[in-house]
């Protein structure tokens, strides 16, 4: 039997690469082609894996593909995405970060990302987000970095950013703390033990046997669990949800942005996410 994720491919086809790397762990046509065929487009989106230094090169070449629809990048090309874009949405100028890129007519690409909106709305779905709870974000990387624009339009008042590079959280903080002032935004780990809401915003957890992005035991009684990844169920999830805690994973994230990529895809103007509050744009070159 043919699966719902393997749509029939003919000339008329249009495709949506994925780029990773690595790209082992992707498993987004699960859930994109599905939506594609439930919207009555003919599409596929199709993972490919790309080594940072050819990314440049290869976004190049795929523009040259007559069947092109647009890309959707992950780990580690949403920074790498935001430099090639001539056109940003108001997430991406705020964040410097892109997943979501469109091809325009004179060749120039359009970016946006929709990480943070799909990442609220998911939350606030599955009754995870207070904004009188402190949230803290395990990994400053390019989702990260969205998540934490967006939790800081939604008036979240205290954020922990917590990453492996303590200098990428001190950039990430500083830019949160100059773009929402009312926000209580610090690199404090020790903020684990009083979080309302535990955020993974890393790779850990991708294969089994990765480490623990954090120990789930500094936790308080009541915090919840948001693991970002979708491609599998964590033994962090496993972990937290042993210990009573309410644990969410990634595929949600991924279900409350797809309408909204799918608008900004074809072409519409205001496939946008919601506005935000008036921000400065932050770069973080990495």
């Amino acid at each position: 039997m043919r699966s719902a994720a393997l749509p029939d491919l003919t000339g008329a086809t249009r495709l949506v690469p994925i780029l990773a790397h690595p790209v082992d762990h992707v498993l987004a046509p699960r859930i994109y082609n599905p939506a594609f065929a439930a919207a009555g487009l003919d599409w596929c989106l199709v993972p490919m894996g790309v080594q940072p230094r050819d990314f440049a090169a290869t976004v190049a070449q795929l523009a040259r593909l007559g069947n092109l629809q647009g890309m959707n990048l992950t780990i580690p090309h949403k920074a790498a995405a935001h430099a090639l874009c001539r056109h940003r949405g108001p997430e991406a100028e705020r964040t410097g970060v892109v997943n979501t890129m469109r091809l325009e007519a004179d060749g120039s690409w359009s970016g946006e990302s929709f990480d943070g909106i799909g990442f609220v709305d998911a939350a606030r779905a599955h009754g995870v987000l207070r904004a009188d709870s402190p949230v803290v974000l395990v990994g400053c990387g390019g989702a990260g970095t969205a998540i934490a624009f967006a939790l800081g339009a939604a008036g979240v008042r205290t954020l922990h950013a917590i990453d492996s590079d303590p200098q990428r959280a001190e950039r990430l903080v500083a830019a949160l703390r100059r773009s929402y002032p009312q926000m209580d935004a610090d690199t404090d780990a020790a903020g684990l033990r009083s979080a309302g809401l535990a955020i993974n915003a890393t790779p850990l957890g991708l294969h089994a046997g990765d480490a623990l992005p954090f120990d789930p035991a500094l936790l308080p009684a009541g915090a919840a669990l948001f693991d970002i990844i979708a491609a599998r169920d964590t033994e962090l999830m496993a972990a937290c949800a042993a210990r009573g805690h309410a644990v969410v994973g990634g595929r949600p994230m991924i279900d409350h942005q797809v309408a909204a990529q799918i608008a900004f895809w074809r072409g519409s103007p205001t496939a946008l996410p919601r506005p935000l509050l008036p921000a400065e744009s932050f770069r973080d070159e990495r």
